[in-house]
């Protein structure tokens, strides 16, 4: 397809920036954010730059999310090729092709973002495609049958602002996912520092012996372009690689 002009590009970078940055201020600041309205303005920016979206974040931000998840796709089941993989906030699908690349083709697709989805079927690197509402509840996953994938992933989506999957997909994701499977997260360390995130729920789930989270690993250069950060002094930010073995029978 056709790219806009370098402007159009450059706005939705600024735009999707200021976004998710104003919804983790307030979140951070008073602990409740309105998501509807964060969401409305969230998958308006996917949407109208669904067709730029990969060329305009690894060209202006040199995103990795999707590089390293698929190296960590590798380390974390090497040899299990036919493993049955669900892509949380697949989009335009680039996690999708990194992941492929890697041999492993037996992917499904969970997206809000019908213009994204579209766009990555194009690329063929996913069999069934999802469209959620776009709201982060565990409500979302419904239409999905238990023990159904050996893995989870999802690159660049979980804890990125309020109206982006977080914790409260847990426990939903434990249903769907086969007892001995996992959850795999790659996302910017930035997201995940602070408390609004509801860590506690995690906790509760590894109390009631859903899933056992594995030492998180901090992961060099996500992006390479320092100037998305606001914390890291100059440097391009980390990213985390957060692995959850799945318990649930």
């Amino acid at each position: 397809m056709p790219s806009h002009n370098g402007q159009v590009g450059a706005d939705w970078v600024r735009h999707g920036q200021d976004v998710f940055k104003a919804s983790r201020l307030k979140a951070a600041k008073c602990g409740v954010i309105k998501v509807e309205e964060d969401l409305k303005a969230q998958q308006h920016s996917y949407d109208t730059f669904a067709e730029n979206y990969d060329e305009f974040l690894v060209v202006h931000d040199g995103y990795r999310g999707p590089v390293i998840l698929a190296e960590e796709v590798v380390c974390l089941i090497p040899h299990f090729k036919d493993a049955k993989i669900m892509d949380i906030g697949a989009g335009t699908g680039m996690s999708g092709e990194r992941i492929n690349e890697k041999g492993y083709l037996n992917i499904d697709a969970f997206d809000p973002s019908k213009k994204s989805l579209f766009i990555s079927q194009d690329k063929g690197c996913y069999k069934n495609y999802f469209i959620s509402k776009g709201c982060p509840k565990a409500s979302e996953m419904g239409m999905i049958l238990d023990n159904t994938y050996d893995l989870i992933v999802s690159a660049g989506t979980f804890w990125v602002s309020t109206s982006h999957p977080g914790v409260q997909m847990f426990e939903e994701m434990t249903r769907v996912i086969k007892p001995g499977g996992h959850i795999l997260i790659v996302t910017n360390m930035e997201y995940i520092q602070g408390e609004w995130q509801n860590w506690y729920t995690l906790k509760e789930l590894e109390k009631r012996g859903y899933l056992k989270a594995l030492p998180t690993k901090v992961v060099p250069n996500y992006r390479m372009n320092a100037k998305v950060s606001d914390v890291t002094q100059g440097k391009p930010p980390s990213g985390a690689s957060m692995v959850y073995e799945v318990l649930r029978k």
